[in-house]
């Protein structure tokens, strides 16, 4: 199975579990073509309330041609992702573009194992979640 096919299967698994929309979005390189990143845009994700300046964002993962293989690492977020004060959260100050949009990358990686035989989309949207709800500012 490829890469592409097992993010299908994955992204109408974490939907159906989640109820979050899930936009694969081809990712391709004129320069490294036979290498693509796959752009994973989960819709309007909702946000622990009272922490952050919105409510819900879109939230990109980025995928490559190896998944599930290689680990899927940070997440990026609508720019209007702040602290409700303003401030940016910890390790999220680098802007950045994909995908035809401006992104906030969140550079808070992953603790553990990368286990290629889940859910790759799912267990990492688990991981940002909780990340979401721990001290944004650690």
């Amino acid at each position: 199975m490829s890469a592409l096919d097992e993010l299908r299967r994955h992204a109408e698994e974490l939907t159906q579990a989640t109820g979050v929309a899930v936009e694969l979005i081809d990712g391709r390189h004129p320069q490294t073509p036979d290498h693509p990143q796959v752009f994973v845009v989960l819709r309007q994700v909702s946000l622990p309330s009272g922490l952050y300046a919105q409510s819900s964002t879109d939230v990109l993962f980025i995928a490559d041609y190896q998944y599930p293989r290689s680990a899927l690492d940070m997440f990026w977020t609508e720019l209007g992702v702040v602290l409700t004060g303003g401030g940016t959260p910890a390790n999220a100050d680098s802007l950045e573009e994909y995908a035809g949009r401006r992104w906030r990358r969140f550079s808070w990686h992953r603790g553990g194992s990368w286990n290629a035989a889940g859910n790759g989309l799912l267990d990492h949207y688990h991981f940002m979640l909780q990340r979401f709800r721990e001290e944004p500012n650690r």
